[in-house]
């Protein structure tokens, strides 16, 4: 599985033609931004789209009509979309001191109910270390309850609306703070055996983590992942950068400063050593390092286990 992810595009100018050409440089997928609507719709800086407010469809990247459109487009050109969904919390107060208050926009049904979200700490320093913190306490933001039954609700009921608009398979962001059934958590096996149906691929993002809990969260998913790993190559999907690696600012943003074709020579390592990668498209729309013929190339690969 080789994924295009086209960051921070609006659906409807993606043409036909880039479809195809998407086609022919050998990707079976293009990973689209999250759909979820924001508190600051016209606000255009990337992290917004991590603020959603509710599990709807519907913001600056698309409407309901566009990504039922794209999708249809895809098919045509024999590409999977997945969508980047935003399912371990909403967005938060307007103000540094209500950054862990939920958003008075917020779906007023998890707004009503206590038990919907997180009353934690926010994580700092080495609580990353931490695997209870990482998966009980806030990462900046107002966190959801994973084992909340109306928050599984909503995010059920998400997913399958976006399966019923032509959606191929998922990005779960921020996967590594949910806790795994053998921490106490089913709700990764109860979400994706909730799905209405089968879908193309599902795949969380746990980066920078040991390989032991990779393998764990193999068990529900595909893992995004930053880590190398020694054995079962085909459970993770790898990636030689991401909008964190190149837009955000000090030590994350760590790619920032590297050349489009670097991390081209980057990807075509990976792809010599793993079955299902990842290729951030800059998202800029003269960037176009994606189209070479390195990429094309590699993508070609084909690794057996």
């Amino acid at each position: 599985m080789r994924v295009l992810n086209l960051f921070n595009r609006e659906l409807k100018y993606i043409s036909n033609d880039m479809l195809e050409m998407v086609h022919n440089q050998g990707f079976d997928c293009i990973q689209i931004s999250p759909v979820q609507p924001t508190k600051e719709e016209f606000n255009n800086v990337w992290w917004m789209l991590y603020q959603p407010i509710n599990f709807s469809v519907g913001n600056r990247i698309c409407s309901r009509m566009d990504l039922q459109d794209f999708c249809s487009r895809c098919k045509e050109h024999g590409i999977h979309v997945i969508v980047d969904t935003v399912i371990n919390h909403l967005a938060g107060g307007n103000s540094p001191e209500e950054a862990l208050t939920p958003n008075y926009q917020d779906d007023r049904d998890l707004l009503r109910n206590y038990d919907a979200w997180k009353h934690t700490p926010n994580l700092v320093g080495d609580d990353w270390n931490d695997r209870y913190k990482v998966t009980h306490y806030n990462m900046g933001l107002p966190g959801l309850n994973p084992d909340n039954q109306m928050v599984r609700d909503k995010v059920i009921g998400f997913m399958n609306d976006l399966i019923d608009l032509g959606v191929d398979g998922f990005r779960l962001d921020a996967a590594k703070s949910i806790a795994l059934p053998e921490e106490g958590s089913d709700f990764f096996p109860v979400i994706t055996y909730s799905l209405k149906k089968p879908v193309f691929v599902i795949y969380g993002e746990v980066i920078n983590t040991p390989e032991e809990y990779i393998h764990k969260y193999a068990k529900y998913m595909k893992v995004l992942t930053d880590v190398n790993i020694s054995h079962n190559q085909d459970e993770v999907v790898r990636f030689a950068e991401t909008k964190d690696n190149f837009l955000s600012d000090g030590n994350i943003g760590y790619t920032k400063g590297l050349p489009a074709s670097e991390i081209t020579n980057r990807y075509v390592n990976l792809t010599g050593n793993y079955p299902n990668t990842l290729y951030y498209s800059r998202n800029n729309w003269e960037c176009d390092e994606y189209k070479s013929y390195k990429v094309r190339d590699a993508n070609k690969v084909m690794v057996r286990k």
